[in-house]
């Protein structure tokens, strides 16, 4: 009997799955992602800074494939997830700059150092995807779902007039799992797909935490900031 469910809803999973490639594009996952709460134990540096995020960041969207896991069985590729996550992480970077610093004005633009000098700036803070890779998985036998998002950027602190005080990069590997409990949750599931959403959600938790402790502790712009106020 058991033999008998797993394949039908094997079955199930797998014509539902063919059926959404066919209907069309899918709509883009759901973030919700949230600071960590350590961020707000920081203390802020005393300057006003520009933050400028690269456009190419903020309009960053992946797709990626959703493959089953488990060796020795067949490989499937379904229809792509889509994940629009360079807005809420260009925000979350925009919101953990607040909290790091005394004062932040965000900037689009670093060729027009005229409108630079007008904003009284003591410094600016400039951020680039370097490196974004989205791996999701299916564990049939058991019903589970699991994403990995592995993402990094480059951060730059500049003066204002664009020299280079500092610059690292921020790599981390975000997690999500996805179970099924239940008959209903499962129909769910591979009609609209699993939660792969908390793996990205995961990661720009993680990315904006450990560029906000890179930022603090850097004894680059330690001095800087020291050296300005004096």
């Amino acid at each position: 009997m058991k033999s008998f469910l797993h394949t039908y809803w094997f079955i199930l999973l797998s014509f539902l799955i063919f059926a959404g490639c066919l209907s069309g594009k899918r709509p883009g996952v759901m973030l919700s992602p949230e600071l960590d709460k350590r961020v707000y134990q920081v203390s802020p540096l005393p300057i006003t800074v520009g933050l400028y995020i690269e456009p190419d960041l903020r309009s960053y969207v992946q797709k990626a494939p959703l493959r089953e896991y488990e060796a020795g069985s067949p490989q499937f590729t379904f229809s792509d997830f889509i994940f629009p996550f360079g807005e809420p992480l260009s925000l979350k970077i925009e919101e953990m700059s607040k909290i790091v610093f005394k004062e932040v004005v965000v900037i689009d633009n670093l060729e027009n150092k005229e409108d630079l000098n007008k904003k009284a700036l003591d410094g600016i803070l400039a951020v680039k995807l370097k490196n974004s890779d989205i791996k999701l998985y299916i564990e049939s036998s058991v019903w589970r779902a699991i994403g990995r998002h592995n993402l990094s950027v480059t951060s730059s602190f500049l003066d204002p007039r664009l020299n280079k005080v500092w610059e690292s990069e921020v790599a981390v590997e975000g997690k999500g799992l996805d179970f099924i409990t239940s008959k209903v949750e499962y129909e769910w599931w591979v009609t609209a797909g699993p939660k792969f959403g908390p793996a990205v959600d995961d990661a720009i938790q993680k990315l904006t935490y450990e560029l906000a402790q890179k930022i603090t502790t850097s004894k680059e712009i330690s001095d800087y900031v020291h050296k300005g106020k004096q």
